[in-house]
């Protein structure tokens, strides 16, 4: 390894660290500043127009957001913490662009997007090895809150390895142990989201979910057996409070659909438990109220940077005994575009997932492992907007990889 590349592979290692096991989103901000001003002074860097036409609606979000948030005069670290929230995708793309752009490999950057999952995945197996030696009864629901809740830069990792088996780009050590290591913490967090996502993404990188008669077919088999699926799902009863871990991950995978859609009347929200199997949609809804109470220009320009959802009453998302009434984040991230920006805003998040699928259409025939790889992560951001917040997910590191990526597809295109 260069001395040159030294720090700037150290850090960019680090952001991912930080980004997924610690929470601490001042910590993600000031390694990702501090990576982008080692990144821009140590070597010369150019960046592509079409780069930057991919990332400009997520800045056109961010200066809404900003622009509205000053007029309406919000509390100042609450528009200081959407700044940095709408900032970090940003921040991110440039230091996954810049850095694979010094590192100018493409094997040793998805090298190093592996080997960081893995030391992941091993640091997850062992929280959960000291999980269960300390607890006298195994809980899914007490365990996921105490060793995490997903890490999707091992599905990534996961989903780059399936895909090396067809084209054979990679050259990965240890690849049986590597493929244990992760396979075993990936079930461990026993997420409905990854597991869900792990097909779509792998069959995408695959090449398999193109637009084509071919990709159809595979599209159509996916969602065949998604409906079996859950077509047995409501065909059974699966008790809430049951004891076994398989009843708890079927019941939450029954419920997914109705945590994130449903009618507000459809259950009385003083009933916790019914509410904790909404509790996507019901604080998504709360936000559209406000909008609505607002009226005409809010739908349009949004509540601007610092803007809070009320709850309509404390739920305990916090250490606070008293709990959390007014928060500045939603699971769904075009809601939480829509609330913040508008209709206008709204318009440019679709624009900036419009303009990476586009680069996908401009290389899927000159370079098609990269771009099946952006398709991917297009549809990885289609459905996670939906309940992780999408981009603006406090833990997401895939705009770090989607930067690197977007760099490798212009400069091999």
């Amino acid at each position: 390894m260069s001395r040159s590349l030294f720090l700037p592979k150290i850090l960019f290692v680090l952001l991912l660290v930080v980004s997924l096991l610690f929470n601490s989103f001042e910590a993600v901000i000031a390694v990702a500043l501090l990576l982008l001003i080692v990144l821009i002074s140590t070597s010369k860097s150019s960046i592509s127009l079409q780069f930057l036409n991919i990332v400009n609606p997520l800045t056109a979000i961010l200066l809404i957001a900003i622009l509205i948030g000053v007029f309406r005069e919000k509390n100042s670290i609450d528009f200081i913490k959407d700044f940095f929230y709408l900032l970090k995708p940003i921040l991110f793309l440039f230091a996954g662009y810049l850095f694979c752009q010094k590192m100018n490999d493409k094997n040793k950057f998805f090298q190093l997007i592996i080997y960081t999952a893995t030391a992941c995945a091993v640091y997850h197996i062992f929280q959960f090895i000291i999980y269960i030696s300390q607890v006298d009864t195994f809980s899914m629901h007490k365990m996921r809150p105490s060793i995490g809740l997903d890490n999707f830069l091992e599905l990534f990792a996961l989903a780059l390895i399936i895909a090396n088996t067809k084209y054979k780009t990679l050259t990965i050590k240890y690849l049986k142990l590597v493929i244990i290591i992760l396979t075993i913490s990936f079930v461990l967090y026993f997420s409905r989201t990854m597991f869900a996502l792990i097909i779509i993404v792998s069959l995408a990188f695959l090449g398999y979910l193109r637009i084509s008669k071919k990709g159809l077919k595979h599209i159509l088999i996916v969602l065949f057996g998604v409906t079996a699926f859950y077509t047995y799902l409501f065909s059974i009863e699966i008790p809430r409070d049951s004891k076994s871990t398989v009843d708890n991950f079927l019941y939450k995978m029954k419920s997914a659909p109705a945590e994130i859609f449903f009618a507000e009347t459809s259950f009385d929200v003083k009933d916790h438990a019914a509410l904790w199997d909404h509790w996507r949609a019901y604080e998504a809804n709360q936000a559209i109220a406000q909008l609505n109470d607002e009226g005409v220009w809010a739908w349009s320009f949004g509540l601007g940077a610092g803007s809070l959802v009320d709850l309509q009453f404390y739920a305990p998302l916090s250490r606070d005994s008293k709990g959390m009434r007014y928060i500045t984040n939603i699971h769904n991230g075009y809601v939480f575009v829509l609330y913040k920006t508008g209709i206008l805003g709204f318009l440019c998040y679709l624009l900036f997932l419009g303009g990476v699928f586009a680069a996908y259409r401009r290389s899927k025939y000159t370079n098609p492992p990269l771009a099946d790889m952006i398709f991917g992560i297009v549809l990885f951001y289609l459905s996670t907007s939906l309940v992780i917040s999408g981009v603006y997910n406090l833990s997401d590191t895939t705009t770090l990889i989607l930067g690197g990526v977007l760099f490798l597809n212009h400069k091999e295109s």
